[in-house]
Protein backbone atom coordinates (compact mmCIF):
# COMPACT_ATOMS: atom_id res chain seq x y z
CA UNK A 1 0.00 0.00 0.00
CA UNK A 2 1.13 3.21 -0.82
CA UNK A 3 -0.56 6.84 0.69
CA UNK A 4 0.09 9.94 -1.23
CA UNK A 5 -1.25 12.09 0.70
CA UNK A 6 -4.00 13.20 3.17
CA UNK A 7 -7.15 14.75 1.18
CA UNK A 8 -8.97 15.73 4.20
CA UNK A 9 -9.89 15.66 7.55
CA UNK A 10 -13.41 15.95 8.84
CA UNK A 11 -15.27 16.01 12.10
CA UNK A 12 -18.85 14.67 12.61
CA UNK A 13 -21.39 17.29 14.14
CA UNK A 14 -25.09 16.78 14.62
CA UNK A 15 -25.54 20.60 13.56
CA UNK A 16 -24.33 21.95 10.93
CA UNK A 17 -25.38 25.56 10.72
CA UNK A 18 -23.51 26.43 13.83
CA UNK A 19 -20.55 24.12 12.77
CA UNK A 20 -20.36 26.33 9.64
CA UNK A 21 -20.67 29.06 11.79
CA UNK A 22 -17.86 28.38 14.14
CA UNK A 23 -15.75 27.61 11.34
CA UNK A 24 -16.34 29.72 9.09
CA UNK A 25 -17.09 33.12 11.51
CA UNK A 26 -15.64 32.78 14.74
CA UNK A 27 -12.49 30.66 13.12
CA UNK A 28 -12.07 32.65 9.61
CA UNK A 29 -11.89 29.35 7.46
CA UNK A 30 -13.11 29.90 3.56
CA UNK A 31 -15.71 27.60 2.83
CA UNK A 32 -14.22 25.44 -0.25
CA UNK A 33 -17.23 23.03 -0.80
CA UNK A 34 -20.43 22.63 0.51
CA UNK A 35 -23.28 20.05 0.15
CA UNK A 36 -26.61 21.33 1.63
CA UNK A 37 -26.47 20.22 5.36
CA UNK A 38 -24.24 17.19 4.70
CA UNK A 39 -20.96 18.03 4.06
CA UNK A 40 -18.95 21.42 4.87
CA UNK A 41 -14.96 21.92 3.42
CA UNK A 42 -12.89 24.59 3.98
CA UNK A 43 -9.58 25.06 2.53
CA UNK A 44 -6.85 25.74 5.78
CA UNK A 45 -3.21 26.36 3.58
CA UNK A 46 -3.53 23.76 0.99
CA UNK A 47 -4.88 20.87 3.85
CA UNK A 48 -9.15 20.26 3.14
CA UNK A 49 -10.82 20.64 6.83
CA UNK A 50 -15.16 19.05 6.83
CA UNK A 51 -17.54 18.71 8.75
CA UNK A 52 -20.28 16.12 8.24
CA UNK A 53 -23.47 14.96 9.49
CA UNK A 54 -23.58 11.45 10.97
CA UNK A 55 -24.27 9.39 8.52
CA UNK A 56 -25.28 5.78 9.89
CA UNK A 57 -22.63 3.71 11.80
CA UNK A 58 -20.17 6.97 12.35
CA UNK A 59 -18.93 8.00 14.99
CA UNK A 60 -20.69 10.02 17.27
CA UNK A 61 -20.37 14.19 16.93
CA UNK A 62 -17.09 15.55 19.81
CA UNK A 63 -15.36 11.97 19.74
CA UNK A 64 -13.40 12.65 16.45
CA UNK A 65 -9.72 13.45 15.90
CA UNK A 66 -8.61 16.66 16.34
CA UNK A 67 -7.51 19.14 14.08
CA UNK A 68 -4.51 21.37 14.51
CA UNK A 69 -4.53 24.62 13.08
CA UNK A 70 -0.74 26.89 12.88
CA UNK A 71 -0.97 30.42 13.70
CA UNK A 72 1.74 32.65 13.81
CA UNK A 73 0.76 34.85 17.60
CA UNK A 74 -0.22 31.99 19.32
CA UNK A 75 -1.30 34.74 22.72
CA UNK A 76 -3.10 37.01 19.80
CA UNK A 77 -5.12 34.17 18.24
CA UNK A 78 -5.88 33.14 21.69
CA UNK A 79 -7.02 36.87 22.83
CA UNK A 80 -9.54 37.25 19.65
CA UNK A 81 -10.95 33.84 20.65
CA UNK A 82 -11.44 34.76 24.39
CA UNK A 83 -13.22 38.12 23.03
CA UNK A 84 -15.95 36.28 21.27
CA UNK A 85 -17.10 34.16 24.28
CA UNK A 86 -15.19 31.04 23.40
CA UNK A 87 -13.44 29.41 25.92
CA UNK A 88 -10.03 28.28 25.39
CA UNK A 89 -7.60 26.18 27.69
CA UNK A 90 -4.15 27.18 29.07
CA UNK A 91 -1.53 27.20 26.82
CA UNK A 92 0.80 24.57 27.00
CA UNK A 93 4.47 24.65 26.18
CA UNK A 94 6.37 21.85 23.95
CA UNK A 95 10.02 23.11 24.42
CA UNK A 96 11.61 23.44 21.09
CA UNK A 97 8.35 22.35 19.46
CA UNK A 98 6.39 25.27 20.29
CA UNK A 99 3.32 25.85 21.77
CA UNK A 100 -0.32 25.30 21.43
CA UNK A 101 -3.95 25.66 23.46
CA UNK A 102 -7.43 23.85 22.73
CA UNK A 103 -11.09 24.83 22.37
CA UNK A 104 -14.19 23.19 21.25
CA UNK A 105 -16.35 23.60 18.55
CA UNK A 106 -20.44 23.55 19.10
CA UNK A 107 -20.10 19.58 18.73
CA UNK A 108 -17.63 19.54 21.32
CA UNK A 109 -14.51 18.69 18.99
CA UNK A 110 -11.46 19.51 20.24
CA UNK A 111 -9.96 21.72 18.00
CA UNK A 112 -6.42 22.90 18.79
CA UNK A 113 -3.93 26.15 17.88
CA UNK A 114 -0.18 25.42 17.73
CA UNK A 115 2.88 27.85 17.49
CA UNK A 116 6.11 27.08 16.42
CA UNK A 117 9.00 27.69 19.16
Amino acid sequence: MAISKVTNVYYVVPDMDAAVAFYRDTLGLNVKFKDGDKWTQFDVGGTQVAIATPAPGQVDPGSNATVVLQVDDLATTRDELTAQGIAVSEVVGMGDHGSFFTCRDPAGNVVQFFARA
